[in-house]
């Protein structure tokens, strides 16, 4: 399966709303997306997002990815984040959070325009 985790910096708190309701709508449409089997977000404060999702195919992923809510997040990704990295991996099994902030620390931030 394939493995996609995410973490996301929000600018500031006036961005936090319209982050967390990007959030919402796009972890809604993961969760009901043909081929995802699995989809959850957390946080690391009020300012630090992460989502983990499971995939039965990078097709699956990116079908998803490219539409819908997801797609418009993507879109105000400059507007409501300062940084961001996503970690994409294969695995026989689901990970759990430890594993995927692991991997999330192995590589550097995307740092977007302030």
């Amino acid at each position: 399966m394939l493995i996609v985790a995410t973490e996301l910096q929000v600018k500031n708190f006036w961005r936090v709303l319209p982050f967390v309701r990007f959030s919402v709508m796009s972890m809604k449409q993961a969760k009901k997306a043909d081929g995802c089997l699995y989809a959850t977000a957390s946080n690391g404060g009020w300012r630090i997002g992460y989502t983990l999702t499971a995939w039965v195919s990078r097709e699956a992923m990116l079908q998803f990815r490219n539409s819908g809510a997801h797609k418009q997040a993507m879109q105000q990704t400059g507007r409501l984040a300062r940084r961001y990295r996503t970690f994409v991996w294969e695995a026989d099994e689901l990970p759990g959070w430890k594993q995927a902030k692991e991997k999330l620390a192995t590589i550097h931030f995307i740092e977007l325009k302030r």
